[in-house]
């Protein structure tokens, strides 16, 4: 899609100008086949000569650049496309297709007549599920443009309901002639009423909890990740500490983390750019991004998740249901939720059964989307009281009078107590207030309002970030809806002073002594500034000695350090100050260098830290050691298995009563039992006239014949990352995974057999948001089309 510059070219009047989101039909049109072409020049120019495929291109192009066109085009819409098409103007970015379908069915809407259909974009046939009807026959017309090819409303290749974006937009050229604010169509559903409405969240406070993650990471220095690209547990647990208003952290941290506040800086995560921006921005506005997050959050956050079939697109519907509906109970949601979203859509996955979509959907609505604000809820049961949040539901108007406005001006917002505690009330913040609350830490988030304290570490961070002691006063008295205690104002101008005695030196050069009484001599000689045991800061255009050894801080480290095959380090030069600080926290001298001082426990940095200061590389075994003892790496875990042996071991994997029992063929004749299924696996093979009263073999395979060292990773993530690893190395890999199968009528994908094969991996890629593992196998001309979710054991070759 291309962005397109200049007005709209008229041929009749003057008509609105182009709403420039970049969105245009015309390189769409070079993927479609003739039959839609011809269709698409049906609807958009009536009556012209479109029966070859390059006429109808040209008349689609005439008719978008035609005011009198278009407006003849908006007139002839159906109800369902005008409400489709006025939805996509109210937010022209794209909207969420499965939220179309819920509103389009909440309020009874239905294509005027059966669809007919027709070859979509070449390769691809109308999704047939219900409710699917609603979407295909605008994107077939033009009206609506995909944002990916395919997407979910459309079927090819056996891809399912995930497959590609479900996000849905038009032409920048047609929606300006759409009818501003127009009118929804009323709802077509049996809501419960209510007498009471809980009092929703204040956006701010929302506002306020980003701005808490921000500000413990700023302060921590960031948060390291795993190599599996987890959060390092030791950093997460200082974080929590720091942070203890905030007991959904994990929840909190990945949002900042999807929204674009925190961003990967080597292997740790911090703050991005653009996070200092989110003090200024619009409450409101950052709620509603929170919603368009709120579909590609973990499963974890909601665990009936699990066991519903297709969570992302669940999620987009019960947001853009949310959007249409008033006060209401969970009674009344439920049976609303079930009339507006497709049949298909509330499967149990192969974890559930029976309505599992329910009981996701009361997590949902206690879990994510009451702590990010989204709905509020009272009460219990049926009977809870459902309010959505007044950001969903005016999102795009124009007139957003049901909304919570910014607060402009100054009015009380706190009140600030003698012990240095403050008392906010987040629906009267504006952005000034949010910027002077990054002087206190966080102690406690209430449902409508928040507890700061003022401390001395988080006054040094604010004044270090570039507030002044002047601006924090006066802020701190004018928000507060009392007077400054005296108190208060006297020790903060204590802390600010004390910081002020601190003399900040960049950019010099410090002489190094082997002891203070050599350094004091010198300095009686030749005069300069003492600082610490050793170092001497020499005075202004003092000539330094010639010959001396120089250590450089403004770039890396020297590598100075060399580590034998043992694990015995030794130092070939001069050794930097944090080298050495390194060397007394986790080694001990002896005989020839340094070793290791086994368990102690040390900062995360140690293990690049020490990298960085090392000739070639850390042996294995030693940054295995480093990793554990820093936090980087797990705990190492001892556990018991059992296994089942035999030559024709692998056989078992094919009968449907075995297989469930075993993980999988951990060696040629040897499989794996799965914990708790010994007794189970018993009875299956006992019934099969296979009973397992064979004496096992610990006798060890020759070298040409023994079993790859496989890995069972449960996490897709981990499995991707050895995946990953093997194609930058260039290596093969021997994978033990099921194959995909489709079943029933809208090819639901499931594992089916196990293999075991030697492949070449060539390429991870996505279809929507499912990994696929492109290969070659070894030694055929054959490749192999594997989901990442069904590898069941990795061994790089």
């Amino acid at each position: 899609m291309t962005r397109a510059d200049g007005r709209l070219q008229e041929d009749a009047g003057v008509g609105p100008q182009a709403m420039q989101t970049g969105v245009r039909l015309d390189p769409l049109m070079e993927r479609m086949a003739a039959p839609q072409l011809i269709r698409m020049a049906a609807r958009y120019a009536p009556g012209d000569d479109a029966r070859q495929m390059q006429k109808a291109k040209d008349a689609v192009s005439r008719a978008l650049g035609s005011s009198r066109n278009l407006k003849a085009l908006v007139a002839s819409l159906s109800p369902l496309e005008r409400f489709l098409l006025a939805e996509v103007r109210r937010s022209p970015g794209g909207v969420d297709g499965w939220a179309l379908i819920a509103s389009a069915r909440a309020r009874g809407l239905k294509p005027a007549q059966k669809p007919v259909n027709v070859e979509l974009y070449r390769h691809f046939r109308p999704a047939a599920f219900e409710g699917a009807e609603l979407i295909w026959p605008l994107m077939a017309d033009g009206l609506l443009i995909p944002a990916t090819l395919p997407n979910p409303f459309m079927d090819g290749y056996g891809r399912g309901l995930e497959a590609g974006s479900p996000v849905l937009t038009a032409d920048e050229r047609l929606l300006p002639y759409l009818p501003e604010d127009q009118p929804r169509p009323p709802l077509q559903l049996k809501l419960s009423p209510v007498t009471a409405t809980p009092q929703p969240t204040a956006p701010q406070l929302v506002v306020l909890k980003l701005l808490a993650v921000l500000h413990a990471l700023n302060r921590e220095g960031g948060l390291p990740l795993t190599k599996q690209g987890e959060y390092n547990r030791n950093a997460f647990k200082r974080l929590q500490k720091r942070l203890p208003a905030l007991p959904d952290l994990e929840l909190w941290t990945e949002v900042a983390q999807l929204g674009g506040l925190l961003e990967m800086q080597g292997e740790v995560l911090r703050p991005s750019a653009g996070s200092a921006r989110l003090a200024g921005s619009d409450p409101q506005e950052v709620l509603r991004g929170l919603a368009r997050l709120y579909a590609n959050l973990g499963s974890g956050h909601e665990p009936a998740g699990q066991t519903v079939a297709h969570l992302e697109p669940l999620r987009s519907s019960l947001l853009g249901l949310l959007a249409q509906l008033p006060p209401t109970t969970f009674a009344g949601l439920q049976g609303a939720f079930e009339a507006s979203t497709p049949d298909i859509l509330r499967q149990p996955s192969w974890r559930g059964q029976g309505v599992q979509w329910r009981v996701w959907l009361a997590e949902a609505l206690r879990g994510p989307l009451q702590t990010l604000g989204l709905v509020a809820l009272s009460g219990e049961g049926d009977a809870q009281v459902v309010a959505p949040a007044a950001a969903l539901q005016d999102h795009g108007n124009a007139d957003r009078s049901t909304a919570a406005s910014p607060v402009s001006g100054t009015v009380p917002a706190w009140v600030v107590q003698p012990n240095f505690e403050l008392v906010v009330y987040p629906a009267q913040l504006n952005a000034e207030g949010m910027n002077l609350l990054a002087a206190a830490e966080a102690l406690r988030f209430d449902a409508h309002s928040a507890s700061y304290r003022l401390t001395r570490e988080s006054v040094y961070g604010a004044l270090e970030d570039g507030m002044t002691l002047e601006t924090l006063l006066s802020g701190l008295e004018r928000f507060s809806a009392t007077p400054l205690p005296p108190g208060v104002r006297s020790t903060l101008a204590g802390w600010a002073a004390r910081r002020e005695r601190l003399v900040l030196h960049s950019g010099v050069t410090l002489l190094e002594f082997p002891d203070t009484a050599a350094r004091d001599a010198h300095q009686a000689r030749a005069g300069g500034t003492s600082i610490g045991q050793t170092l001497l800061l020499p005075a202004p255009g003092q000539k330094l000695p010639v010959g001396l050894p120089v250590l450089r801080y403004d770039g890396p480290p020297k590598k100075v350090l060399s580590v034998s095959p043992t694990g015995l380090i030794s130092v070939q030069g001069e050794l930097d100050f944090l080298g050495r600080r390194l060397l007394s926290q986790c080694t001990q001298a002896v005989a020839g260098g340094y070793r290791l001082t086994p368990g102690q426990s040390m900062p995360a940095s140690t293990v690049a830290e020490l990298e960085a200061r090392v000739q070639g590389s850390l042996p294995p075994l030693l940054k295995l050691q480093l990793g554990r003892w820093s936090g980087h790496e797990p705990a190492l875990a001892l556990g018991s298995a059992t296994l089942l042996q035999h030559p024709q071991a692998a056989a078992l994997l094919t009968h449907p009563g075995v297989a469930p029992h075993l993980v999988g063929l951990l060696a040629p004749g040897l499989l794996l039992v799965k914990a708790g299924q010994e007794g189970a696996l018993k009875r299956e093979l006992t019934a099969l006239g296979l009973t397992p009263d064979g004496e096992f073999s610990a006798r060890p395979q020759n070298a040409a014949q023994s079993a790859p060292e496989y890995e069972f990773p449960e996490d897709t993530r981990r499995k991707r990352l050895l995946l990953e690893q093997a194609i930058a190395e260039g290596r093969n890999v021997r994978l033990m995974y099921q194959t995909e199968t489709y079943h029933g009528w809208y090819g639901e994908s499931r594992p089916g057999k196990a293999r075991q094969r030697l492949l070449t991996p060539r390429e991870i890629y996505k279809e929507g948001s499912t990994p696929y593992l492109l290969a070659d196998v070894v030694g055929e001309q054959e490749e192999e089309r594997i989901r990442v979710g069904y590898v069941l054991g990795i061994a790089l070759a």
